[in-house]
């Protein structure tokens, strides 16, 4: 099973980020990520033969959750903005918070043998991805107002050809939705 963790977005958001995406003028072929799929990503932990270890992780960690704000301000890329291969809205408002979940999980799950991404964390939604061509940085403002997040998710990734399908493992900790 392919999986990471997240933080999930109102569906409002989902549309905000959808009406931007709409605007982007680009002759590159870019994979847009499906409104359904839009969320904060955590950590990423590629296949595992089960989540256990990883729920162990984020179980401990959501003694210490409280709630926060977060909102979603402006446009980035990776790697830059010479060379875009991912299109992203960042996270302004929480992502300190953020950073720290981040932060919690990798080091708990380090300590279970999970291998560190060894990268920095920037707090961001994915919205899309560069397959073929340039793509010219687009001059677009974006903000969301602040949100509550309440909770981390565990997300199966399933591969399929149409693009992936993102299914609720589990939630940290157990709220109503």
């Amino acid at each position: 099973m392919r999986i990471f963790t997240a933080i999930e977005i109102p569906e409002e958001a989902k549309v905000s980020i959808q009406k931007i995406i709409t605007k982007i003028d680009t002759t590159a072929l870019c994979k847009w990520v499906a409104k359904d799929n839009l969320h904060i990503t955590l950590n990423f932990f590629g296949e595992v033969e089960s989540p256990t270890l990883t729920e162990e992780v984020l179980y401990k960690i959501s003694k210490d959750f409280h709630p926060f704000e977060i909102s979603l301000s402006g446009l980035g890329v990776f790697p830059s903005r010479t060379t875009i291969r991912v299109l992203w809205v960042g996270a302004d408002k929480g992502k300190e918070q953020l950073k720290g979940l981040y932060k919690d999980i990798e080091e708990g799950c380090a300590q279970l043998g999970f291998k560190r991404e060894g990268k920095d964390y920037t707090p961001h939604v994915t919205i899309g991805r560069v397959k073929r061509g340039k793509l010219a940085f687009p001059n677009i403002d974006f903000f969301y107002p602040p949100f509550i997040a309440k909770k981390i998710t565990l997300f199966e990734s399933i591969l399929k050809s149409s693009g992936p399908i993102y299914k609720v493992v589990s939630s940290f900790p157990e709220v109503e939705s």
